[in-house]
């Protein structure tokens, strides 16, 4: 279509909808929407919404708190996430065999965590880091995440939201080592994602091998992420094969 759209157009046409649904066609501008999206933090926001109403995780109400979950947002469905990453690399000038897959336009989303029995001086630390982390505030989430990580807030969630902040900051080799971190905790709510984004940080540094093991990992298991990685390497194995 090659139309310039429009915030306005894209309500009046439902289009973050029909993306999050995945029934919106190249033939309807599903093209001039990514490019929409990547330069629009309302519509991004519109479309981190709508992913958590569509996986009944809706933000939490004021003054309560759930079991946490991530949603991995590249630009909307996983099925996208390769495509919107080529396009931000196009448009940046920085297209590389991988990098560009590892491409991250939205941060994973933070929907809150359980409350322990007996709160530590690190858990205000990790709310405060986590205030700047969804303010898009990465240089002080980061600083501020490894001050709640010293003062013994529960690791699982501040090493994989700091991990978050530095692929944000577009420092990869530090998320991919953070990210580790949390796979090597084993067995917690984190364990899918923190592979999925590590193979993102190591795609970003160029190391499509060691991504694809990370993403084989993810695919295999039963996380909400594994049709995500499943994708992604599709992709990457697609480029093996060049």
């Amino acid at each position: 279509m090659n139309e310039t759209l429009t915030c306005a157009l894209v309500e009046e046409r439902a289009l973050v909808e029909r993306y999050v649904a995945d029934t919106l066609t190249d033939a309807h501008g599903r093209a001039d929407f990514e490019a929409h999206v990547i330069a629009c933090p309302r519509c991004q926001d519109e479309i981190r919404l709508a992913m958590a109403v569509r996986a009944d995780l809706a933000p939490l109400a004021a003054g309560t708190r759930r079991a946490r979950r991530v949603l991995p947002l590249g630009l909307g469905i996983a099925l996208a996430a390769s495509i919107a990453a080529i396009i931000l690399s196009r448009a940046a000038g920085t297209s590389t065999r991988w990098q560009d897959l590892g491409a991250v336009p939205v941060a994973p989303i933070y929907l809150g965590v359980e409350v322990r029995g007996t709160p530590v001086r690190g858990d205000s630390l990790l709310a405060l880091a986590m205030k700047a982390y969804d303010d898009r505030r990465y240089d002080a989430a980061s600083a501020g995440l490894t001050g709640a990580l010293a003062a013994g807030t529960d690791s699982a969630p501040a090493e994989f939201f700091l991990g978050a902040a530095l692929l944000m900051l577009d420092r990869p080799e530090a998320a991919a080592e953070t990210f580790g971190r949390v796979i090597a905790l084993g067995d917690t709510p984190y364990l899918g994602e923190a592979r999925f984004y590590r193979a993102k940080a190591l795609l970003r540094q160029g190391n499509g091998a060691a991504a694809l093991s990370e993403l084989h990992a993810v695919a295999s298991s039963s996380s909400a992420v594994s049709g995500w990685a499943r994708a992604l390497a599709d992709s990457v194995e697609s480029r093996m094969r060049r």
